[in-house]
């Protein structure tokens, strides 16, 4: 009754602390494994799971992610996967350990997962298939125990390189009761590791992938390694361990695995990359105010964190008024390059400025780029976005595809409708119109030709305002805000009214010709101590950004292109 009372506790406590962490420690870390995931209830697509091997652990894996696309509802996710674990853990050292001693010490690879799970490149399919391991030992110890050869053929097909962990689970039960079988050991282990050689080539894996699948290092299985290690470890020591008083044993035992727990936690939760996840993701669900406020006190210095702030800021329009508000590479956070590169996520990222702005051919390019960089090539991300380009440009049969895909999942089926209704009247007025040859990574003339082709296109005019303020061409500014600009803005947003200050200082223009502009009587007061101030001091940078913070001026002055 004791022990029943402790393990409710346990389990208890592990299911409240994970799903409290995944909830609001590293939510956006769950999150995004969706978004880098793409799960269709369609049988040609579920049979293509049984292309390589772990095929169960795969689907499963695949299926739960589905619910990591809610914050709460993948946290909860997380922490039945984990009381499971813990569960089957239990089950299988009570079979070697005392059960007092088992309660607890099941806790430890479930830890060593929990430490990886926020790791992006953890799938959940690796924690369907330890469960499976884990599973068929406990069908196989109670049953005849000669169907263990039948077992790891299938266990390999459905679970993958687990089927390692149920070999070493037999051969240490084996040992722990006593039995000498060294020809049956011989068998299976033969069998266990001929298997993936012989079919590498039949699942178009290397041979490395064919014993790890479905991880993709070490590391990632390292809680499969623990599980073995700690039953090895008992079976040697179980006298000297049984020496230590139950109280004693479990209290050491407690303080071992949170130290493990917290350490490990500190040292792999990324808070940076959990703000950034954080923007993309709030940027998807079109909540710019939590954009620009995870930026805020985030302040973190990459170009696509960058990218994000300024879609946010011309989402609520707001960019020539708070440009120089967020940290800015010069023009590299206007637009990310859309082409493939060693950062697969910067590059599954850069769709989303180029479809704000409404080059749909570049947002498109940009979109089966980043798809086909992803680990595993697909994301229900990107076949929203891919949906909502083509019935902006007007290619239905290609949009129809792409939403069909989105109605056979659990939680994209009912958006594609409204995804596409709001970009197509948010974007059917900011295309070319007319078709263009020209370099996909030639931004400033495809910034020209969106202000040209539409004039009422401010996203792509303030874009092309701003590319030239970062890039400091004044002149080429000047001529854009004249052409596009002039009469748009009432009032002038502070960051052009600084930089048209520059121009009319460096062409000594007359006060008629800033009246003309409509820049307010305070800006050119305040431009003329900036000087005054600039010419006293000659040139200081900490004086001059204690008076002027975030000003376009200082900007101009400072700002250096570094490598």
């Amino acid at each position: 009754m004791k022990n029943n009372i402790q393990g409710l506790i346990i389990g208890f406590v592990l299911g409240i602390s994970s799903f409290l962490y995944f909830r609001y420690i590293a939510p956006y870390h769950i999150c995004f494994k969706e978004h880098i995931q793409l799960f269709v209830f369609n049988s040609s697509y579920v049979f293509s799971y049984f292309s390589k091997p772990a095929a169960f652990a795969w689907l499963g894996g695949d299926f739960l992610t589905q619910f990591l696309y809610f914050k709460g509802g993948g946290a909860m996710i997380i922490a039945l996967l984990l009381v499971a674990e813990w569960l089957l853990v239990f089950m299988v050292f009570k079979r070697f350990f005392v059960k007092q001693y088992a309660l607890l010490w099941s806790l430890l690879p479930v830890i060593v997962e929990w430490i990886f799970l926020p790791q992006i490149s953890f799938s959940l399919a690796l924690s369907v298939s330890f469960i499976l391991a884990l599973a068929a030992f406990i069908l196989y110890e109670r049953i005849n125990r000669t169907v263990g050869i039948i077992l790891i053929p299938i266990l390999y097909m459905i679970a993958g390189a687990s089927v390692f962990l149920f070999l070493i689970l037999i051969i240490l039960y084996d040992i722990y009761c006593g039995h000498r079988r060294w020809v049956y050991w011989m068998v299976i282990s033969g069998l266990a590791i001929a298997i993936p050689f012989i079919f590498r080539h039949s699942f178009l894996l290397t041979l490395k992938q064919a014993y790890c699948y479905p991880f993709p290092d070490f590391w990632k299985g390292l809680s499969i390694v623990t599980m073995a290690t700690v039953i090895l470890l008992f079976i040697c020591f179980k006298k000297p361990v049984g020496a230590f008083r139950p109280v004693i044993f479990q209290t050491v035992t407690i303080i071992i695995m949170v130290s493990i727990l917290v350490t490990g936690l500190v040292k792999t939760t990324d808070k940076e990359q959990e703000k950034l996840l954080g923007i993309t993701i709030e940027a998807y669900h079109n909540n710019w105010d939590k954009v620009l406020d995870i930026a805020e006190k985030a302040e973190l210095n990459n170009p696509v964190t960058t990218c994000f702030t300024n879609i946010a800021l011309s989402r609520k329009n707001l960019l020539g008024d708070r440009l120089m508000d967020f940290y800015q590479p010069f023009s590299a956070g206007l637009l990310l390059p859309g082409r493939p590169g060693p950062n697969w996520f910067a590059t599954m990222m850069t769709n989303d400025a180029y479809f704000h702005i409404g080059d749909m051919d570049m947002a498109q390019h940009a979109a089966m780029v980043g798809m086909i960089s992803l680990p595993r090539q697909r994301s229900a991300r990107m076949i929203e976005r891919l949906a909502e380009i083509n019935m902006a440009t007007g290619d239905i049969p290609a949009a129809t595809k792409y939403s069909r895909m989105l109605e056979s999942t659990l939680f994209h089926k009912t958006k594609p409708e409204n995804r596409i209704t709001n970009s197509t009247q948010r974007s059917e007025q900011r295309i070319f119109k007319k078709d263009t040859i020209r370099k996909a990574t030639d931004i400033k003339l495809s910034l020209e030709l969106l202000a040209e082709s539409n004039q009422d296109d401010l996203p792509a005019i303030n874009y092309l305002l701003c590319y030239y303020l970062l890039n400091k061409d004044i002149p080429s500014f000047f001529r854009a805000y004249t052409s596009y600009g002039k009469g748009q803005f009432t009032p002038v947003p502070k960051v052009y009214a600084e930089a048209l200050l520059v121009y009319f200082a460096a062409t000594k223009s007359s006060i008629d010709e800033l009246t003309m502009y409509g820049i307010q009587p305070e800006m050119i007061k305040a431009f003329g101590e900036y000087t005054r101030l600039y010419e006293k001091s000659e040139g200081d940078l900490p004086s001059m950004q204690e008076k002027f913070p975030n000003t376009y001026w200082l900007f101009y002055h400072f700002a250096v292109m570094n490598n």
